[in-house]
């Protein structure tokens, strides 16, 4: 039985302004009244992160940066070389001072660092080789540049880890590739219907609605089908 969901923010319970859904807050507190923690994932500053996690009302652990940063009971575990991303960031702006354009939350971040998409990701790969253990991975909103052995996966994981779950016990719910890992670990894998096609591939239920709402139906299938 299913006794907490990892999920996704930006492309699941938000849309693609960033703006969240007020029924998939609803869903995820009735979940959390029944007794399933919520462990929000993604790739955003643990600052940003944590705050939604907060006044939303989930009860799991946070996972910040992709994986990079694991959050709960006030303690910070961090996965991955800090600054990494930092140092892969100036490597970029000596070649395109330009182009690169960061995120605003840079400032708040240990181990990622997210840049927009004003170049073509062969470009962004070419130069992080410079910064050895640097990758960097799409997530549809922004280029995520980190540790090449951090990823969602591995931070669900330490988060299972520090509430005593397994993972047979958890559900994944995310929508774009940086999402993969953590939903391959989870025994139950879904997916709303604007995700990447690789995502629908490998999940064990779509839901036919988008964003907030698709969140909504799959919330639905989990407490009324009891898996």
């Amino acid at each position: 039985m299913i006794k907490a969901i990892a999920l996704d923010i930006d492309g699941t319970i938000a849309d693609n302004n960033s703006m969240l859904s007020i029924e998939a807050i609803s869903s995820i507190r009735k979940l959390e009244e029944n007794k399933i923690k919520v462990i929000l994932s993604s790739g955003n500053a643990l600052c940003v992160v944590k705050t939604l996690s907060k006044y939303i009302g989930c009860s799991g652990p946070t996972i910040a940066e992709n994986g990079a940063v694991v959050e709960y009971n006030a303690k910070i575990r961090i996965i991955g070389r800090k600054g990494i991303g930092r140092r892969a960031v100036e490597e970029l702006k000596k070649v395109y001072p330009n182009e690169i354009k960061e995120s605003w939350s840079n400032a708040f971040r240990f181990v990622d660092a997210a840049i927009r998409r004003t170049l073509d990701i062969e470009k962004v790969e070419r130069i992080i080789k410079k910064v050895k253990g640097a990758k960097v991975i799409d997530s549809g909103f922004a280029y995520h540049i980190t540790d090449e052995n951090v990823d969602k996966g591995k931070g669900l994981l330490l988060a299972l880890k520090l509430i005593g779950l397994k993972p047979e016990e958890v559900a994944g719910i995310g929508d774009s590739i940086t999402d993969l890992e953590m939903l391959n670990i989870c025994k139950f894998k879904a997916t709303v219907a604007n995700a990447d096609p690789r995502i629908k591939k490998i999940a064990d239920y779509v839901a036919s609605k988008e964003f907030g709402l698709g969140f909504v139906e799959i919330a639905e299938k989990i407490l009324e089908e009891k898996i």
